[in-house]
């Protein structure tokens, strides 16, 4: 497949990691203080502009944001293939 026919087959993309925060949120009479059971919650975390960002997420959520992401890594695949056809192009020109 051709590196334009590539990207216009990738319909969104992100990049990023899903992980499972734990946290307490500390109300003294909260089933997470008196248990010792953190509350949890599912958020994607990514780097932008040097700051990492997080934005929480629904479990509902996740089977598309993977989708995303594997776009992603699909598209950096195409990019990574057309870097190196490019350099052997200007070595061969030399």
């Amino acid at each position: 497949m051709k590196f334009v026919e590539k990207i216009q087959s990738l319909d969104n993309v992100i990049r990023g990691s899903i992980y499972e925060m734990k946290r307490y949120c500390g109300k003294s009479n909260c089933i997470c203080a008196k248990a010792k059971k953190p509350h949890k919650s599912l958020a994607l975390s990514f780097s932008y502009k040097g700051k990492t960002k997080l934005i929480p997420i629904k479990k509902e959520q996740i089977s598309g944001i993977k989708a995303k992401m594997n776009d992603y890594k699909e598209l950096k695949a195409a990019i990574d293939e057309l870097t190196r056809i490019n350099a052997e192009l200007l070595r061969s020109e030399q």
